[in-house]
């Protein structure tokens, strides 16, 4: 972004009129899209590796990142005629990153939805746990109610796979 011509309040409301403006515009994506993956790639990790600590510093710096590239998305819709004409090989080049942005999109949300069924399930096997102690023991036989008690030790299913 620090070769661009336009200036950014310029660019929202300018059109692209030449090959020169649609190469450092996509050339600007791109880096765009780099950085956002990079920080995903980030936190994916962070995710996996149950490291949280960093999460809310990448938080302020991908926030800024989805505003500039939801800027820059504006502009490509205004100027997608022009962009396809003055450099079709970027906007082909582009499109295959932003596929692969989505799809490590995806995988960051598996990660997130898998640490969130972990700490579910973990909850969940808490909570009946408490609940099978605290159970009144008035009627029934005494036995099968302690035999019942220990079978119930079972964790879920996500924090299987995850170990």
């Amino acid at each position: 972004m620090q070769n661009n011509k336009l200036k950014p309040k310029q660019q929202n409301n300018a059109l692209i009129q030449d090959r020169t403006q649609a190469m450092i515009f996509c050339t600007d994506m791109h880096e765009i899209l780099a950085k956002l993956q990079d920080l995903l790639n980030q936190e994916t990790s962070r995710l996996k590796a149950n490291d949280l600590s960093i999460l809310a510093i990448l938080h302020e710096e991908k926030q800024h990142l989805i505003e500039t590239y939801s800027y820059f998305a504006n502009i490509f819709k205004a100027n997608r005629q022009n962009l396809s004409t003055f450099a079709p090989d970027k906007i082909a080049k582009l499109r295959m990153i932003i596929e692969n942005f989505q799809e490590s999109l995806r995988r960051n949300h598996l990660a997130i939805d898998a640490q969130q069924q972990v700490a579910l399930g973990i909850m969940e096997t808490i909570t009946k746990h408490v609940e099978n102690l605290n159970r009144p023991t008035t009627y029934g036989n005494i036995q099968q109610q302690k035999s019942r008690q220990k079978i119930q030790y079972s964790t879920s299913l996500a924090l299987n796979v995850s170990i």
